[in-house]
């Protein structure tokens, strides 16, 4: 029988929050342990790639996204072509409680300018996130 070796699927969730984008600081060891980048996470099987993008916010920061909300931005491979990272916005949210998170992440913010993030990608899509006004 042949086996495949599929390429997954990464939901990036960009969620305009406090007149900012929210972010997450990865507590997980490895590439990009320790620095920011924007929540997101593995499209599981029996999952919309939506309700996977608004678990993934959930579970990194707390913050409550209507999966249907959310609209694609960009999609990209990433260079060692390993997994498609699927670039997502919902709209702008309020959440006036603290933030709370897995243990994938360390700290969850809100920023206010474009950073450099732990990934290439995400540090260029979330340049064109503010340059655009938030508007994608």
């Amino acid at each position: 029988m042949a086996r495949y070796d599929n390429t997954p699927t990464v939901v990036v969730v960009m969620v305009p929050l406090r007149g900012g984008l929210l972010m997450v600081r990865r507590a997980l060891p490895g590439e990009g342990q320790g620095k920011l980048a924007l929540p997101g996470g593995y499209q599981m099987l029996g999952q919309t790639w939506q309700e996977a993008g608004a678990q993934e916010v959930l579970e990194e920061t707390g913050v409550v996204i209507v999966p249907e909300t959310l609209r694609v931005v960009t999609v990209e491979t990433t260079p060692d072509r390993r997994q498609n990272l699927l670039f997502c916005q919902s709209p702008p949210v309020e959440h006036d409680e603290p933030f709370v998170h897995d243990a994938e992440v360390s700290e969850v913010l809100v920023i206010h300018e474009p950073i450099e993030t732990a990934f290439p990608l995400h540090t260029r899509v979330v340049r064109q996130f503010f340059e655009y006004s938030g508007v994608l």
